[in-house]
């Protein structure tokens, strides 16, 4: 029970750190809407478990670009 508690806790600080406004290095790059995307897909890689955050982002923001050129065709 206490490892879980810890582990939620410690995604709620990660997930709450992720913002628009503050937003990692990584994500700098890219347009407003991919970068939304990004961290909306890192949230919920995060809220699944079993993922690092530096692979959450990373994967997010491939996801996120793909979504993008899909939806500008």
């Amino acid at each position: 029970m206490i490892k879980f508690y810890f582990k939620f806790i410690s995604t709620i600080r990660i997930v709450m750190n992720w913002t628009s406004e503050n937003f990692k290095p990584k994500l700098e790059n890219l347009t407003p809407e991919v970068r939304e995307k990004a961290l909306e897909i890192a949230h919920e890689l995060i809220e699944k478990g079993g993922i690092s955050e530096k692979k959450a982002i990373s994967k997010a923001i491939v996801k996120a670009e793909e979504w993008f050129y899909n939806l500008k065709g």
